[in-house]
């Protein structure tokens, strides 16, 4: 994905599993994301993160 179509409160999914986006940095195409099971943070590349349209805010699992 590119930085410009993530936002903040996402539901994405990257190597680390499925995280939210907590910040983005267009300026490094990278993002800020925490991960749903320990709440870690950790930057990831926007091309490391695939957009799942079947979880939303508020869902961390698939429907």
């Amino acid at each position: 994905m590119q930085a410009k179509d993530l936002k903040k409160g996402m539901w994405v999914e990257c190597p680390q599993g499925v995280v939210e986006i907590i910040e983005v940095d267009p300026d490094h195409n990278s993002a800020i994301v925490e991960n749903m099971h320990d709440h870690s943070r950790s930057t990831v590349n926007c091309d490391d993160i695939q957009e799942q349209p079947q979880l939303h805010t508020g869902c961390n699992i698939y429907y």
